[in-house]
């Protein structure tokens, strides 16, 4: 990469490359991992325990698509043409993305466990998960169309990282209410430990995907002024 050519040159020249290829595609994993993780919840909604562990498993494979889409991107960037400071950038990007998968198939982990200890859990606390799921899977796949929208067009990439921040904040608010309901329910002991956890996986699996759309913005941003 020449001195003058910025990150969003790079972006723009390589729309086609093998790297932004792969970006787009590990973006699209990190989303179904967790879109799979809302039809689990969906499911448990229904009393359909089947179903949920269908999707499951299905949300665990996606988490592992989208590890081994890490893995050669990094491959491939430590073989482009990206200077260091632009590579690591990039670097902190693809590992963002991936912990919001990380966490998602974490608190999957954990519903499982719900499932085959036969832990009571009522409807009306899963409803309330089914609302988070619901709200990350809409993060996840904001993030992804600012990962698709790099290289084509900066104010849409700067309108979804602001719309994936809006997500975050529905999902703070989300976990306190539902944090409370725990707290103040008299369910097994056995199920508050759990969903405890399902709800911290949740709550990082969106910071996650905040992170990775700040990260973005702040290229955007450093990236304009070295432009200047």
């Amino acid at each position: 990469m020449s001195e003058k050519e910025t990150l969003l040159d790079w972006f723009g020249k390589r729309r086609e490359s093998v790297v932004m290829s792969l970006l787009r595609d590990h973006a699209q994993k990190v989303a179904d991992t967790i879109t799979e993780l809302n039809r689990a919840v969906l499911a448990l909604c229904k009393t359909d325990q089947n179903s949920a562990l269908d999707a499951l498993r299905r949300s665990s494979l996606s988490e592992k698509e989208a590890d081994n889409l890490e893995d050669r991107i990094t491959e491939e960037l430590s073989k482009g043409d990206l200077a260091s400071k632009e590579r690591e950038d990039m670097m902190h990007l693809i590992r963002r993305m991936d912990f919001a998968a990380d966490w998602a198939k974490e608190a999957g982990m954990n519903i499982q466990l719900v499932i085959e200890a036969n832990v009571d859990v009522p409807v009306t606390l899963w409803n309330k998960y089914c609302i988070m799921t619901q709200e990350l899977e809409k993060e996840a796949k904001l993030l992804k169309s600012c990962i698709d929208s790099l290289g084509v067009d900066d104010e849409a990439v700067m309108k979804y990282e602001k719309a994936v921040k809006v997500q975050e904040h529905i999902l703070d608010d989300l976990h306190y209410s539902t944090k409370k309901e725990i707290f103040f329910s008299s369910i097994d002991p056995k199920a508050i430990y759990l969903m405890r956890d399902i709800l911290h996986c949740l709550e990082n699996s969106s910071d996650k995907c905040n992170d990775a759309a700040e990260i973005i913005h702040l290229l955007l941003v450093s990236q304009r002024h070295k432009a200047r």
